[in-house]
């Protein structure tokens, strides 16, 4: 295929992170490629600031990082954030109350860039990835006490092993932006997320394009999760890996796993590199 496409967009965890967390060495030389012949380089992952330190240095070969499923937009080579969303106070405080009413363990995460601290409520069923996620942040989080004083927040993340989760936040929050993901700690559990209205990484995504004066018919897009899938509607032509769910597989055109540069492959296709 010989169109150029003048931005490949790509998701982080299990598409371009292999199954250790690592960056293959092929596609790590695909994206300085990619900057030689000035194509945009956008990674889009539902990770913090802060957790996307612990798997990709500062100076990463990137352009752009959409993180936090869409909440923030930054410039990766300057470190300035553009463009930032939050819930307001009064509706932490509503959907706090109504999770606690389902009985549904969640997370508040403070307003970017800390969006890696969050105060949580835990109930009394088996949720061991939750029980995981908060030993991994066990520096920046604390149980939801009573009388807490609701701030603005970037997003509530409610955690089950349980699939009717997704049914249950898609019907109780349908005012709000909800996102759906699989846990990147055990990949089993459910993350259902919710944010502002229309914060997902495909809306942020137009606006970036925007402010580069990019068509959408000119990204690419490549990823894994069901939190891609706003990205993969609107790039130009979309790819998911592999490992990806079976119901996104026959959505989107298929290329190899993530442990085998998927970057580099469809790279190949679509670039005259």
């Amino acid at each position: 295929m010989n169109q150029m496409y003048k931005a490949a967009v790509i998701d982080l965890d299990g598409t371009l992170l292999n199954d250790e967390r690592k960056v293959g060495l092929k596609d790590l030389q695909t994206l300085q490629e990619l900057e030689n012949e000035n194509i945009y380089r956008i990674v889009a992952t539902g990770r913090s600031l802060f957790s996307i330190n612990e798997v990709i240095p500062g100076d990463f070969p990137i352009d752009y990082l959409i993180f936090a499923a869409g909440a923030g937009i930054m410039n990766f080579r300057t470190k300035e954030i553009i463009k930032s969303h939050h819930l307001i106070a009064a509706d932490v405080k509503n959907i706090a109350n109504k999770l606690c009413e389902l009985k549904i363990d969640f997370q508040i995460r403070a307003e970017i860039p800390e969006s890696h601290k969050y105060v949580y409520k835990r109930f009394f069923y088996n949720n061991p990835d939750f029980d995981r996620l908060n030993n991994l942040y066990k520096d920046y989080s604390e149980k939801l006490s009573e009388g807490y004083k609701y701030g603005n927040a970037t997003r509530f993340i409610a955690i089950s092993p349980k699939s009717d989760i997704v049914n249950i936040i898609s019907e109780e929050f349908s005012q709000f932006g909800i996102i759906r993901a699989s846990s990147p700690i055990d990949n089993k559990s459910v993350w259902m997320e919710i944010y502002p209205q229309d914060v997902n990484k495909g809306s942020s995504l137009k606006y970036l394009c925007n402010g580069l004066n990019i068509n959408l018919s000119e990204t690419i897009g490549l990823g894994n999760d069901y939190n891609d899938i706003d990205f993969l509607k609107i790039t130009g032509r979309s790819y998911v890996v592999e490992n990806s769910p079976k119901i996104l597989k026959k959505t989107y055109l298929n290329t190899v796993s993530n442990n085998e540069n998927p970057l580099s492959e469809i790279v190949k296709d679509n670039f005259n590199l």
